[in-house]
């Protein structure tokens, strides 16, 4: 599916895009150390949402993506970014599909204060960011298991 810089801006400047239900963190089967949920949108383009957080490497995203097109738009924390316009994101920043790079363009965002729990105040910034209304939680993650050697 071709898709221009104004069908994106025209998605994401939605506000009618919904998540319904409580979402749940997994194991991640595509990487060792993390846990992800994914989650359809209720609108009218193709839209879900994936959340993956690995604690060992302290990371955090969260992603809109669009189906037959890929991620249009992401939140990440924990690592930095390098652009192919040089610019360098070391905390939270902001990716958005346009072209020519896709989604490789990364802004920065300010975290604001300091959260009792940095994951649901990261997510409550995403959603905001990319007009979503979850009628719902993001629950907290299941206990990890202490590798036993």
């Amino acid at each position: 599916m071709a898709v221009d810089d104004r069908q994106i801006a025209r998605i994401l400047a939605d506000a009618d895009k919904r998540i319904i239900g409580d979402l749940r963190w997994a194991d991640d089967e595509d990487q060792s150390c993390g846990l992800e949920f994914s989650a359809p949108l209720a609108a009218p383009d193709p839209l879900l949402v994936r959340g993956q957080r690995c604690d060992p490497a302290g990371s955090l995203r969260f992603a809109l993506i669009l189906r037959g097109v890929g991620r249009i738009a992401a939140l990440h924390l924990g690592h930095a970014h390098q652009g192919p316009d040089g610019r360098r994101c070391d905390a939270l920043h902001v990716h958005r599909w346009s072209p020519p790079f896709r989604d490789h363009l990364a802004v920065p965002v300010p975290i604001g204060p300091d959260a009792p729990d940095p994951v649901a105040h990261v997510w409550h910034i995403f959603l905001k960011l990319m007009r979503i209304t979850h009628e719902g939680v993001l629950t907290a993650p299941p206990p990890r298991q202490e590798t036993l050697l």
